[in-house]
């Protein structure tokens, strides 16, 4: 990524505002999720008793994403806020450009988007018992113990876009993100800075929503 395209960066991101599409998301993701506990429950899938140790576990899972996400605001002020310009100009003498700042902050998208795709995942297998617990299998292990609530689950469970992040199978040319299936390097997506942002984001409102509804079902006494 050039100077160039790093001003064209800064000025998606000034005029960010997914306000309205992550409320439109959660409220479409929302009724599924209590749906799929619901059938999960009924079919005898959900787990009702957790040790300490296991939220413990549980907890210290999340500990990791709220770390990345801390950092990665904080990238995000250094570059946009007009605060961060200090930061910019401390780090030039050392030879960070803004550009290498905006690279980061890029990686740190893809990383971020990564882990909140598997820890939707891992959340929602740990509350399930009787089931296969590798995250690997989870579209097949999902499908299998509550198959109609899946149905209407898995458009968002973005699986290809994941892969392309997980895999190393995405680069940034010019101002795109350019995603490729496997190893042959055929493109099959083109996304501009701010759709591959508002992609990521995307998944970090599922995750959050899936763990606000079984907080809200706990305190409701579904879990017993």
């Amino acid at each position: 990524m050039n100077e160039n395209d790093t001003n064209s960066f800064m000025t998606v991101l000034n005029r960010e505002a997914l306000g309205l599409a992550e409320k439109k998301l959660w409220s479409e993701i929302e009724p599924i999720l209590i749906e799929l506990l619901e059938e999960l429950k009924k079919k005898e899938k959900l787990k009702i008793v957790y040790s300490k140790s296991e939220l413990d576990h549980l907890r210290n899972l999340l500990i990791n994403v709220t770390q990345l996400s801390q950092n990665y605001n904080l990238l995000l002020h250094a570059i946009t806020d007009r605060e961060g310009k200090e930061f910019l100009d401390a780090t030039a003498k050392f030879g960070f450009q803004e550009s290498n700042w905006v690279n980061m902050y890029i990686h740190t998208i893809a990383l971020f988007c990564i882990l909140h795709i598997e820890l939707f995942k891992i959340f929602l297998l740990f509350h399930c018992q009787d089931v296969d617990y590798k995250v690997a299998n989870f579209c097949k292990t999902i499908k299998e113990a509550a198959p109609a609530s899946w149905e209407k689950l898995r458009p968002y469970v973005d699986n290809k876009f994941r892969n392309a992040l997980a895999h190393g199978t995405w680069n940034i040319e010019g101002k795109d993100i350019v995603l490729f299936e496997d190893a042959n390097l055929i493109p099959f997506e083109r996304l501009t800075l701010d759709k591959f942002m508002i992609r990521a984001k995307e998944q970090n409102v599922i995750f959050q929503c899936l763990i606000n509804v079984i907080i809200k079902m706990k305190h409701s006494n579904f879990f017993t």
